[in-house]
């Protein structure tokens, strides 16, 4: 909640100010084409910031992170056991009042929570009280895991909550292991001046390789490079470009090899990339970076396209729009959000699973899936707060609601359900 003491009215007058200085000299700058008219750009930024985080910069709890909940009850709930993907499920998110990691098992039984809080882990370069974010996951079988602490870097975390390597090369969003163990991430690097793209300065996202075990950058692929080789450039091209985030890559997957026969059009060690921005997914050679295949139509505003063993590629299409709220039914004005198959052969596409009645299923932003190995789907529905399994007939056989409290959720980055052995480590404890 918003407590007005004297060091946050300090604050907010401090705030106010430079804003409103930057804001005026950048306007003035811009209107006489005098410097550096980019202070116009940095100085609207600013006012974003401002705009969206004004909460938060006074508040002493994570408001940026809650959301009004629409459910009576919170936690685990198993419908029916007998129809769920045995397993663990690997949650992060907002735990309480930490960022932090969760392991649950089928039952609903809490497991494993690690004891780290990535609030607290770079505190020196947050703009307001819990500015951060975990947006991308894996847990390996020992009881580590790795995290994109969003817009900084990768993070390595062991068993009991150290830390065992942290970079900060400004990863972001989405992070995945290939055959060799190498991560890779979306990353953000300095801006552009390519006027076959546009007439002035941008940001396009790229993306990076990390050395699991150290953190260490291995290589670099520069997107826009991709994109004018392939003679594309009409997949960049807007009429109202945003120019410091014009890509938003949320999603770099590799085909692996298990999978790669069922791809001939593709070979084992190509990306797959998910543009949000421009409703875009992308496939591009692992070696040389050519784009190979595109797709666009189908999705609006899509996270986390994933090569199936059956030659498509399913995504989450978020369908934005407003927030979900009573006046639209809880699922924005496009019928709430879904998972769609894409057949990259022919380019036709279906619905795997869409919301409904039985259950409103809705976030415009962020949100992940997992097609699980008996057709059942795990879904990650970070605004709403939830994660749930539902079978290829639309039932919801196990879920998790991350209540705050009785009147908000607090988000879930992403849940991800692992072999059962991946709890074993949690039986040796960790020193006191």
């Amino acid at each position: 909640m918003f407590r007005l003491t004297s060091e946050n009215l300090f604050k907010f007058v401090s705030i106010g100010s430079a804003v409103l200085l930057l804001f005026v000299v950048g306007m003035v700058i811009g209107y006489f084409r005098w410097g550096p008219a980019k202070l116009v750009g940095v100085s609207a930024d600013v006012v974003s910031d401002l705009k969206r985080n004004s909460r938060a910069y006074f508040s002493d709890v994570p408001v940026q992170h809650l959301r009004p909940s629409r459910f009576a009850e919170g936690g685990v709930k198993v419908a029916d056991l007998g129809k769920v993907q045995p397993g663990v499920t690997f949650v992060t998110g907002l735990c309480g009042q930490k960022l932090g990691a969760r392991l649950y098992a089928a039952d609903g039984s809490l497991i494993h929570e690690w004891p780290v809080n990535f609030f607290t882990i770079a505190a020196d370069e947050m703009a307001y009280p819990y500015d951060a974010l975990i947006h991308g996951d894996i847990m390996f079988e020992n009881g580590d895991f790795v995290a994109n602490f969003d817009g900084r870097g990768i993070v390595r975390v062991d068993a009991c909550g150290g830390i065992v390597w942290q970079n900060r090369d400004r990863a972001h969003h989405s992070i995945d292991v290939d055959d060799n163990g190498d991560l890779w991430a979306p990353i953000t690097v300095d801006q552009y001046k390519e006027k076959r793209i546009a007439g002035y300065p941008f940001r396009f996202d790229a993306i990076g390789r990390f050395d699991a075990n150290t953190g260490k950058m291995l290589e670099t692929i520069d997107l826009v490079s991709s994109v004018l080789r392939s003679d594309k450039v009409g997949l960049l091209v807007t009429n109202r470009p945003i120019r410091h985030d014009m890509m938003h890559l949320n999603d770099v997957e590799v085909l692996r090899a298990d999978r790669a026969a069922a791809f001939p059009m593709f070979k084992a060690g190509d990306l797959i990339l998910s543009s949000r921005h421009y409703n875009q997914v992308w496939v591009i050679d692992g070696t040389d970076h050519n784009i190979k295949w595109f797709s666009a139509g189908p999705m609006i505003g899509q996270h986390d396209p994933d090569f199936q063993p059956d030659g498509t590629i399913t995504i989450f299409d978020n369908q934005p729009g407003p927030r979900a709220a009573p006046e639209n039914g809880y699922k924005g004005y496009r019928g709430g959000s879904r998972i769609l198959s894409l057949d990259p052969s022919d380019g036709t596409y279906r619905t795997l699973y869409q919301s409904d009645d039985r259950n409103i299923f809705y976030t415009p932003f962020r949100g992940k899936h997992q097609v699980l190995k008996n057709g059942n789907i795990l879904i990650t529905e970070t605004d709403a707060g939830r994660v749930f399994e539902v079978t290829p007939d639309g039932e919801v056989v196990w879920s998790f609601i991350n209540k705050w409290d009785d009147t908000q959720v607090a988000w879930v980055m992403k849940a991800t359900k692992y072999p059962e052995s991946y709890a074993a480590f949690a039986k040796t404890g960790c020193p006191q």
